[in-house]
């Protein structure tokens, strides 16, 4: 198994065997520069790059190659890419922005509506400067429909492919890190946020928060298993005791939990993680595309697990890398 591994310092290829102790590096890229964002678009691969823009590989992260335009100079933080078509990419940058590339990332213009908007609804600085475009989500089944999420600012939607914007924050915490768009059934939307999960029913309209801890915790990554023809969702959800700034220092410890649903978010039970005896967040999540209910975990503190939710047993595969950031399986 191969593994893209976007971090605050770079961008390494590692490659894993099932039962082998640990990984190997095979490549590392961007040496000391912020990787936030790593999308696939058919056979290639997108990087966001913070003030470097969006690099592509074409050889599945053995090399770059810089797409030159407006995004420059610009720190983006998230990145997405249509179902519909590979060449059509979405970024988001921070101070909160959006931008489209209708060329496989050649060109970028700005969606200015949606600068308005933020205006308009006064978003507001988070603990990292400026409001930011933390998430991107497209809706696998309707090519015109997208989602922002906004760090601090909320959730915002496009029903005509990025022209026009409306909120959609009834019921939702504002400070969103991750919306997900169900591709089993579309008018299903989750959010993980500062304030807890949320899922709406209804393509945003309203959201709704998981009743109990789930709903109220600080959420900190949000990834899923979609099965073809299957009616419910698993969806695999990271949680920490608090925001960044408790999980830094010697006596930091983020306290971070998985938490596994098998129901479309419905109910919840916890992953076991004691065993890793991690005291940073899980920034970072990828499910193993060969093996249901296993998957990779990446942390704050630079350390890189593979973990098997049946089994309940973890294998820390690499270690001393600067802080996890994204995780793609090739």
């Amino acid at each position: 198994m191969r593994i893209l591994v976007g971090t605050k310092g770079g961008l390494y290829v590692v490659r894993w065997v099932h039962g082998e102790r640990a990984a190997q590096m095979e490549e590392s890229h961007f040496e000391g520069d912020d990787v936030r964002a790593i999308v696939p678009a058919g056979r290639l691969f997108y990087a966001a790059v913070s003030g470097h823009g969006v690099w592509r590989s074409d050889d599945e992260g053995r090399s770059w190659k810089q797409m030159t335009g407006p995004l420059d100079g610009h720190i983006i933080r998230s990145l997405a890419v249509s179902p519909r078509d590979p060449d059509l990419l979405y970024a988001g940058t921070q101070p909160a922005a959006l931008h489209v590339s209708r060329d496989g990332g050649t060109s970028w213009e700005e969606m200015t509506e949606f600068r308005v908007l933020g205006v308009r609804e006064g978003w507001k600085d988070a603990g990292e400067g400026a409001a930011r475009v933390d998430t991107i989500a497209a809706d696998p089944n309707d090519s015109r429909r997208l989602y922002a999420g906004v760090e601090i600012g909320g959730a915002y939607r496009s029903d005509d492919g990025g022209r026009t914007w409306t909120g959609c924050n009834e019921g939702l915490f504002d400070d969103v890190h991750i919306l997900l768009a169900d591709p089993l059934d579309s008018s299903r939307v989750y959010a993980a946020t500062g304030g807890g999960f949320h899922i709406s029913r209804d393509r945003g309209r309203k959201w709704s928060s998981h009743p109990g801890e789930v709903g109220q915790a600080y959420c900190t990554r949000l990834d899923a298993e979609f099965e073809r023809g299957a009616r419910d969702s698993t969806l695999v959800l990271a949680l920490a005791a608090g925001p960044p700034a408790t999980w830094a220092g010697s006596k930091g410890d983020a306290k971070a939990r998985l938490l596994v649903s098998r129901d479309s978010g419905e109910s919840w039970e916890a992953f076991r993680t004691s065993a890793m005896g991690e005291k940073g967040a899980f920034t970072a999540l990828a499910t193993d595309p060969t093996t249901r209910q296993s998957g990779y975990v990446g942390t704050s503190t630079g350390r890189l697990y593979y973990g098997n939710a049946v089994l309940g047993r973890w294998t820390k595969i690499l270690y001393g890398l600067p802080r996890v950031q994204v995780l793609r399986i090739l």
